[in-house]
């Protein structure tokens, strides 16, 4: 793996009590994902989780959650935010579909900041995990491993 050449990966999660059911489907069909400006940041960290939504480069990857409900797919992202989202208080920015999760079951596995199973939105995996990212996330959602990034 050179990690020179590999991109960035994100978790970003719509939660379940914030998005129904619906909500999700409506977001993938219309391939816009969403952040609330609130989102505060992780732990002791001075940036949000709003700022790093909209500061993420474009042609950076995610994977989107609908929290600890099912992974659903890995996207990319194809523009900037957009801060006057149709929905109040949020943000939201359009991707391009890359893989659709070919399993829907919930997250066991050990608990990162970046894995569906801990209470955070959108969180940057560490290139030193990418490793255990690939075999926790690439692996068994998508079917895929780093080699094809």
């Amino acid at each position: 793996m050179k990690n020179d050449l590999m991109p960035t990966f994100w978790k970003l999660s719509h939660g379940a009590q914030e998005f129904s059911f619906q909500d999700m489907v409506e977001c993938i069909d219309e391939k816009i994902v969403y952040v609330h400006r609130s989102t505060g940041g992780k732990g002791i960290s001075h940036v949000s989780q709003a700022e790093n939504f909209a500061s993420a480069a474009i042609g950076d990857y995610f994977y989107l959650t609908h929290g600890n409900q099912g992974v659903y797919l890995l996207g990319q992202f194809t523009g900037p935010v957009n801060y006057f989202s149709k929905y109040s208080g949020w943000m939201d920015r359009p991707f391009r579909l890359i893989l659709k999760a070919k399993n829907q079951a919930t997250y066991s596995g050990i608990r990162k900041w970046w894995t569906p199973n801990d209470n955070s939105t959108f969180t940057k995996v560490p290139r030193e995990e990418y490793e255990l990212f690939q075999e926790m996330i690439l692996a068994p959602y998508f079917e895929v491993t780093l080699d094809n990034f």
